[in-house]
């Protein structure tokens, strides 16, 4: 068997070639059924229920967000308005300094008497004794 290839002589028989056969299943499609309205009106009721929570707390937040903003306004105008007392405090003082007094009344033609003037004071009966 030397030379095969080409010598229809020595070529080997083909095998009948066998169909495959393909078996035919059915499958089942199971198909879900939808959610029943019980189930549906629950899920919706927790939705609008975690919702309104939610909506809640966001706003709660949001009330103390402002009332922080109008206390940190508030103080702010507090401290404002104290150094702003201090600067006054401080004019007082030196509008009431007695040396300036008189200089201001003498500059507006005011003068000390040259005698102090006698002042009399009465006691009067007032019936209890």
């Amino acid at each position: 068997m030397g030379y095969v290839r080409g010598n229809l002589a020595v070529r080997p028989e083909r095998r009948p070639q066998v169909q495959e056969r393909y078996k035919e299943t059915t499958k089942k499609v199971v198909r879900k059924a939808s959610l029943p309205m019980r189930e549906k009106v629950l899920y919706l009721l927790t939705i609008v229920f975690c919702s309104a929570v939610a909506f809640m707390l966001i706003a709660r937040y949001a009330d103390i967000y402002t009332l922080n903003r109008e206390i940190q306004s508030s103080k702010r105008e507090v401290d404002k308005m104290a150094t702003e007392m201090g600067v006054l405090k401080v004019k007082q003082q030196q509008l009431s300094d007695w040396d300036r007094i008189r200089q201001v009344a003498e500059a507006n033609g005011l003068r000390l008497p040259d005698q102090p003037a006698e002042i009399h004071s009465f006691k009067v009966d007032s019936g209890n004794e």
